[in-house]
């Protein structure tokens, strides 16, 4: 594509440069538009004898097409994708989910280093659906009115596996409590009501909630049966679990569930923990999950419901962009 100035006798067809006004500064031709007749009869009566356009190559692509071509390829054969209709070289991809985001960040850099494309993203492990805060992933813009087809090409090859989704499983979600009995009523109701509104917001149930003694034997004997008959289990304490070999953690490696790590680089919550025992996830749940307030739940919990299993470099990830 070259930009040219060209007589009006030589711009039909070619893409207008710039928005003009009328004599009263409305605007009358839109910029992007291929010049017919009628537009170049209008630029002759306000006195123009020149105009500014853009000339396409031969191999080059209208910015809606390229668009087109790279949202494709960002798309694959995901069904789960909805992808808007091309305007002005872009087009926004949403998922009706509900489903977690997921992106190749390395990829991400790579395609927006192209001339003339843009895709600008959620954050990764943004949760999305017609459920929740937003169902749009991503807005792809194409910058010029044509992109040469080698370009869009590498475009469409960079673009393939950038963004993937993982759709959010219902479970049935039970909540361990580990409390002196003068405690144990007001702590269960207090993490009972945030953690059940974070539950339902994702399509899952707090579908059981139990105190017992804070002693290993309680907490291991209460752990295992919970798990028997839900699909994942939360452990909260009168105390926040304040060490790797702390009893709650003790009383969990013994019904066979593997401590994946304690301790996590947000703020708050930092005394996370999370384990696993099969495809069963298990989260020590920091004092912070008593409140409705972001924290670091909020940042693990829509991933473990959508099947992954975070480990140590997880969750050490979460650092950058940590203090909540």
């Amino acid at each position: 594509m070259e930009i040219r100035t060209l007589p009006l006798d030589e711009a039909h067809g070619h893409i207008l440069l710039h928005n003009v006004a009328d004599e009263v500064g409305r605007k009358r031709v839109k910029k992007g538009v291929p010049l017919s007749e009628k537009e170049l009869t209008f630029l002759r009566d306000l006195g123009h004898q020149q105009v500014e356009v853009a000339v396409l190559d031969a191999d080059d692509l209208r910015e809606d097409e390229a668009a087109q071509r790279i949202a494709a390829a960002l798309i694959g054969t995901e069904a789960r994708w909805r992808a808007t209709r091309a305007v002005a070289g872009r087009i926004n991809l949403h998922c009706d989910g509900p489903a977690v985001l997921y992106l190749d960040e390395e990829r991400l850099r790579q395609l927006n280093a192209l001339r003339g494309v843009t895709l600008a993203t959620r954050a990764a492990h943004t949760p999305l659906g017609t459920a929740l805060a937003t169902t749009q992933a991503a807005t792809l813009k194409v910058i010029p009115y044509a992109l040469p087809r080698p370009i869009v090409e590498e475009a469409a090859q960079r673009a393939v596996g950038l963004l993937r989704l993982r759709p959010l499983r219902q479970q049935r979600v039970a909540l361990l409590l580990a409390a002196e009995v003068a405690t144990a009523d007001k702590l269960l109701r207090q993490f009972a009501a945030p953690m059940e509104m974070r539950l339902q917001r994702y399509g899952s149930a707090l579908a059981a909630t139990e105190s017992v003694a804070p002693a290993v034997a309680a907490i291991a004997e209460a752990a295992a049966r919970l798990l028997a008959t839900h699909d994942a289990l939360i452990v909260a304490g009168q105390t926040s679990i304040m060490d790797i070999d702390d009893r709650p953690l003790r009383a969990l490696r013994q019904i066979g569930v593997q401590i994946a790590l304690h301790g996590a680089p947000v703020e708050p919550g930092n005394l996370l923990a999370l384990g696993y025992r099969g495809d069963q996830w298990i989260m020590g749940a920091p004092g912070c999950a008593r409140s409705p307030a972001h924290n670091v739940v909020d940042l693990v919990l829509p991933r473990l419901l959508a099947g992954e299993q975070l480990g140590a470099a997880e969750v050490a990830a979460l650092g950058l962009g940590g203090l909540l």
